[in-house]
């Protein structure tokens, strides 16, 4: 029983590792057709039509700073991602047709801010992967 709840404790305390790189902190959603996956490695986001916005704060540490991409397509309104860390704020118009890396040179290894905004957005199918 022992051996039992030592594996028990381990396994909690490493998903307590994984989830802590990634608090989702606000979402404020309106849509139809919405389906959402809020993970601690990335967001997917798909809908017919949405407006809204998902916020959260992610850990990145050195080497998985280059790794932040973005796979998003939509056929109307506009789909922006925003990082912020201190005073550095960067704003990517991921609009229309966006399969890139996000450029993270001016971040520091550390906790930054990522947020996604939706305005009147339609067949939206939006992926955010940061490791």
């Amino acid at each position: 029983m022992k051996k039992r709840h030592i594996a028990l404790v381990g396994i909690l305390a490493l998903l307590v590792i994984v989830l802590a790189g990634c608090s989702v902190t606000t979402t404020s959603w309106s849509g139809t057709g919405l389906s959402k996956s809020l993970g601690s490695t990335g967001w997917t986001v798909s809908a017919r039509t949405v407006n809204g916005h998902i916020a959260g704060k992610v850990s990145f540490a050195a080497d998985n700073l280059a790794a932040l991409h973005v796979d998003s397509a939509n056929s109307g309104g506009t789909v922006t991602l925003t990082l912020t860390q201190g005073d550095v704020k960067s704003t990517v118009d991921i609009s229309g047709e966006y399969n890139e890396n996000v450029d993270m040179s001016d971040f520091a290894p550390g906790s930054i801010q990522l947020r996604l905004d939706f305005e009147r957005a339609e067949a939206v199918k939006t992926v955010v992967r940061w490791k």
